[in-house]
């Protein structure tokens, strides 16, 4: 399966609002980013996450718009081998400007160590978790078992 095919598949398991252009990462990395942002909403550690570059025009509405441009992406485009498609929970505000966040960094080069502010959300199921950072214009999915 190359990079092309990867990205269209995992465009699946984002809501239809969030557009994204490219896969940038894809792979398990333990003791990098999806432990620091799933630390206080799981307990646990991340089976596996993909990066991907977040649209332009998605990353401004974003900006503009803030928590708000989530109220209606609570539902994956489509669901994978057969699977209903996966619902998520509340959006909430990711602040990313202690300390604790001054060393993640995801093995890509399109990703190192960064600060500033995102959104995420947790499956229903809590098998799967997203977060959307857009001014690095990055969306970081990530699944449990």
């Amino acid at each position: 399966m190359n990079r092309v095919s990867i990205h269209r598949r995992a465009q699946r398991l984002l809501p239809a609002a969030i557009e994204t252009n490219g896969l940038l990462h894809f792979g398990t990395s333990p003791g990098q980013l999806e432990e620091v942002l799933l630390g206080s909403m799981f307990d646990c550690t991340a089976q596996g996450l993909m990066v991907l570059r977040l649209a332009g025009q998605t990353a401004v509405a974003i900006q503009r718009q803030g928590l708000a441009f989530f109220e209606q992406a609570h539902v994956a485009r489509a669901g994978l081998q057969q699977q209903v498609p996966a619902h998520y929970g509340v959006w909430r505000r990711l602040a990313l400007d202690g300390e604790d966040f001054a060393e993640v960094v995801v093995s890509s080069d399109a990703m190192t160590a960064w600060r500033g502010s995102g959104f995420i959300a947790a499956s229903v199921d809590k098998r799967a978790w997203l977060a959307v950072l857009p001014v690095e214009r990055l969306v970081v999915y990530g699944w449990l078992n």
